[in-house]
């Protein structure tokens, strides 16, 4: 954990940064079945800094990211599922949204940002898996499975080996 949270110095603003040290704690008390109370409290303490700070962003605690997460302009409207599993070297900017589609069956309810993809400014994800090297772009709306190395624009036009 303390590498991931040394990566999130070097990759984020301090507002980005605070979000996900806060996230990354909260994970691991959630994971580690410590006393729910230490949750609890830690949640209480985040709710406080993020109003001081004025973030609005929301990421679950359940939720599993991975390394060398970039979150540009400090996070701004950024939700991000439980069920969500990000994995490392990814940019996320801006009002990104990574979601579930409630009435698809239990099993399909999730979300998988494989490595090295770039989430652009408003895009939504909703119950898909993104492959690896994917660049979505701006206010893209993705709710079908994506493969490798492509490049992703609104209306789900697909440029492949971009």
């Amino acid at each position: 954990m303390l590498e991931k949270i040394i990566s999130d110095w070097k990759n984020n603003n301090f507002r980005s940064f605070m979000i996900l040290f806060f996230y990354r704690i909260m994970n691991y008390l959630y994971n580690t079945k410590y006393c729910k109370l230490f949750l609890l409290v830690c949640r209480l303490l985040q709710e406080i800094f993020f109003f001081l700070l004025r973030i609005n962003c929301q990421i679950s605690y359940k939720a599993t990211i991975g390394k060398n997460i970039r979150l540009l302009h400090s996070g701004m409207g950024v939700v991000i599922s439980s069920k969500a599993i990000v994995k490392d070297n990814q940019t996320i900017y801006h009002q990104v949204t990574l979601g579930i589609n409630e009435n698809l069956p239990l099993q399909d309810q999730y979300i998988i940002i494989n490595e090295n993809c770039l989430l652009s400014v408003g895009c939504k994800i909703i119950s898909s898996e993104i492959g690896k090297n994917t660049k979505i772009g701006p206010n893209a709306v993705v709710y079908k499975n994506l493969e490798a190395n492509s490049l992703y624009v609104s209306l789900n036009k697909n440029k492949s080996n971009f």
